[in-house]
């Protein structure tokens, strides 16, 4: 479920990736510690039993609730930093099972029905599934309100807007960093992937002139609104290619190639790929979810 989440934000955030691994209190660290300097550590429990420590675990915990950045605690592992030695505790969002053994143990709890919780490096969520929005928090904290705001509506974890989450669309939102302008064109040109509109009649619509837009684009995100438009063309072209059985002359359609050799040359420029190879590559298994190029 964590895996999943951290994934699809790597999907969404092609330029920076989590990397998530599974350990042991017993395992060693596989590198220098220091590295753990930058790095989240996630202690998952359960809702029904307390997180155990061996004393030949209990050192390796303390090290890393002294190395890392940032630490979650999750059900029964809130009780990991008193475990650890910690007698001064945040404030802890603590499932109402160990809410008994929460008071006798002198931690502080968060506030009633605050089922996450975050103060200093030290963050805590009462189960696994109220750990999902404490994570979006995180990711929000290193890449902004926008990113997982479209990560929650992409995994259902958040209300979606009327508007699907495309991965183009939020990076050159990302690359632009919200300019208001560049936002508003690119929800016009999703609006408008069927029948494409010309590059001035956009202008038009956002009330600039063809040059200013163009001018925006370039600045703010390294690339022009056509070549935009058409790889918010080509995404979709993916996504009904792999998503769907439509036939690729209706796919030529949808997506407002006029031709299949048009949508061949376009499709193999941004994905490296053809649309026939990707079609076949999906009904095995074997589908890369890669951001197209800008052309």
């Amino acid at each position: 479920m964590f895996r999943d989440l951290f994934d699809a934000a790597n999907d969404l955030i092609p330029a920076q990736h989590y990397r998530v691994t599974l350990r042991s209190l017993l395992s060693p660290l596989p590198e220098d510690p220091q590295l753990w300097q930058r790095r989240t550590v996630i202690f998952l429990g359960d809702i029904q039993s307390r997180w155990q420590v061996s004393p030949a675990q209990r050192s390796r915990l303390r090290q890393l609730l002294r190395l890392a950045a940032r630490v979650v605690l999750v059900g029964g592992a809130v009780f990991l930093p008193r475990v650890a030695g910690q007698l001064k505790t945040s404030p802890l969002a603590i499932h109402p099972n160990f809410a008994a053994a929460a008071v006798e143990e002198q931690l502080v709890a968060s506030d009633p029905g605050q089922h996450v919780a975050s103060a200093g490096i030290v963050n805590s969520a009462s189960s696994p599934f109220a750990a999902l929005r404490l994570l979006l928090t995180l990711i929000r904290d290193d890449h902004g309100q926008q990113i997982a705001n479209a990560l929650g509506q992409y995994l259902g974890l958040s209300d979606s807007s009327k508007h699907e989450v495309s991965k183009v669309s939020l990076h050159l939102r990302q690359r632009a960093c919200g300019d208001t302008l560049i936002a508003t064109t690119l929800q016009l040109m999703q609006d408008n992937l069927e029948d494409p509109k010309q590059i001035r009649e956009l202008a038009a619509q956002v009330g600039v002139s063809t040059r200013k837009l163009e001018r925006r684009f370039q600045d703010k995100t390294d690339t022009t609104p056509l070549a935009a438009y058409r790889m918010l063309r080509v995404e979709r072209a993916h996504q009904l290619l792999v998503h769907t059985d439509l036939p690729l002359a209706e796919i030529v359609v949808a997506t407002g190639f006029g031709s299949r050799t048009n949508l061949r040359h376009w499709f193999k420029k941004g994905y490296g790929t053809s649309p026939q190879t990707l079609r076949q590559q999906s009904f095995a298994g074997k589908t890369p979810s890669a951001l197209p190029a800008y052309n």
